[in-house]
């Protein structure tokens, strides 16, 4: 019901008079309902409404989101937490998870819990919430059709799956993503899914699995023709499969490093190099 007052708000910003907006899909009463935030709307006469106000739905979402998102101050807290190494903050949002998840029924306050219970894990060197990794992973094996936060929340576990869970989550998933390509903002988050499972595939030696994955991300390659980031990093993961191979192609992953340094990314070169050294070290690369 809060959506009727972010319609009023945009409303009022754009100066559109509400007869305009509404007219033949609200009466007045509906109306003043609707925007005090009293009553929804059918899911038809909502998209009448952005196309009225001139908004995509996309546009409506980030307004939305921001004038009232839960979902981004609990990424930023945990987030924040973690890499200050605040283990009580962590168990602090965990609680507060759990009380969202009673109070309203939302998975996802459920899966921010047992995210967090991970990290607490790995900051403390114990398995003392192992099994909480089993709340999202059947989560997102049972999901038949998978959106953003679905690729998100697999993108944000990775580092606690096996090889084999890593694969059979994907498998499962696989037409849905494939799909999801046609929205910018999707196929940028499976790109970088894709990015996190090379480098663990390759870390463990799967080098085969790593090729599918790989693959994967060229099936993808021309709908991110527009992401420089996306094709550099598809660039650089097949000059470090090829050199893998015994194919000696050092100067295009420096060449790519140090774009990104000429960018000022000097984290994302730093990161670039440094993986590049552990693949050399791990498979005896002179």
């Amino acid at each position: 019901m809060y959506i009727g007052k972010v319609i009023r708000d945009i409303r009022i910003n754009k100066n559109i008079p509400s007869n305009k907006v509404y007219n033949n899909l609200l009466s007045r009463p509906a109306i003043a309902k609707f925007e005090k935030g009293l009553s929804d709307t059918t899911v038809g006469k909502f998209f009448e409404i952005l196309n009225m106000l001139n908004i995509t739905l996309e546009e409506f979402e980030v307004i939305y989101k921001n004038a009232e998102n839960k979902d981004l101050l609990y990424t930023r807290k945990y987030i924040e937490a973690y890499y200050n190494k605040n283990v009580s903050v962590l168990k602090q949002i965990t609680f507060d998870a759990k009380k969202d998840y009673l109070e309203t029924g939302n998975e996802k306050y459920r899966h921010y819990q047992a995210l967090v219970s991970l990290l607490i894990d790995e900051l403390n060197g114990t398995n003392e919430y192992r099994d909480e990794l089993v709340v999202i992973q059947n989560y997102l094996m049972n999901c038949n059709s998978w959106g953003y936060y679905e690729v998100t929340l697999f993108t944000n576990t990775l580092s606690f799956y096996s090889n084999e869970i890593i694969d059979l989550v994907y498998l499962r998933a696989k037409n849905t993503l494939l799909m999801l390509k046609n929205i910018k903002r999707y196929r940028n988050e499976v790109a970088l899914m894709l990015f996190n499972i090379l480098e663990m595939k390759i870390i463990s030696k799967q080098v085969n699995s790593a090729k599918f994955y790989l693959s994967e991300l060229n099936k993808i390659k021309l709908d991110v023709v527009d992401n420089m980031y996306i094709q550099a990093m598809i660039k650089y993961f097949t000059a470090i499969l090829d050199l893998i191979d015994g194919q000696y192609l050092e100067d295009v992953i420096l060449n790519i490093s140090e774009m990104f340094g000429l960018l000022e990314l000097d984290s994302k070169r730093e990161q670039c190099l440094n993986f590049y050294n552990k693949v050399k070290t791990l498979y005896n690369i002179s």
